[in-house]
């Protein structure tokens, strides 16, 4: 199964197209499941919130998964690829993305920590790929703190060896031809 965790929030999202360009382009012969992130209530682990922190403390440290907040976790550890398309908002990626991904590295589910302290992978995918669009000009790496947020998360607690971007820059420039540098970002892949 392959897991297209759609963090786009608009309509008419131009990441959405590129990443929908991208899964057609990709031809996967599997299921493909969509996890629309603006139709979820998805929210941070706090104190007082919808994921109390106190309440998935508990459950990790007592190995009980049963909560209806470790069913993402669940979800992305069984898919055999990911998919994961969001804007480049503010050199990050949307707070709902954060808040799922918060939820997906879930200790005993998604990961778990062995006794010299490294990480030990829980996850099936070997692949994942990042789909997003800028509307101003291409940043240094350093200052990308969405995709490189993603790989590292996704080399460091899952060690999954495929981990790849394709990223359309400069979409809002004036005179753009945002077709053009959707085309050319699936054309570097």
């Amino acid at each position: 199964m392959l897991l297209f965790v759609n963090a786009c929030l608009r309509d008419g999202s131009r990441t959405e197209r590129l990443a929908r360009m991208w899964l057609e382009r990709r031809a996967y012969e599997g299921e493909v499941v969509e996890l629309s992130l603006a139709e979820l209530d998805v929210n941070p682990l706090d104190a007082l919130g919808a994921n109390p922190l106190a309440e998935y403390s508990r459950s990790v440290a007592d190995a009980d998964y049963g909560h209806p907040m470790f069913a993402l976790a669940k979800q992305f550890a069984q898919a055999d690829e990911v998919l994961i398309a969001a804007p480049f908002w503010n050199y990050s990626l949307p707070a709902k993305l954060h808040a799922y991904l918060e939820l997906v590295c879930s200790q005993g589910v998604t990961f778990d920590i062995d006794e010299t302290g490294g990480y030990v992978s829980l996850v099936k995918a070997q692949r994942i790929t990042y789909v997003q669009t800028a509307g101003g000009a291409k940043v240094e790496a350093a200052d990308d703190h969405s995709f490189g947020y993603v790989r590292t998360l996704a080399l460091r607690f899952w060690h999954v060896s495929q981990v790849t971007c394709v990223s359309a820059w400069g979409v809002d420039a004036p005179g753009a031809d945002v077709e053009d540098l959707l085309c050319a970002a699936l054309a570097e892949q």
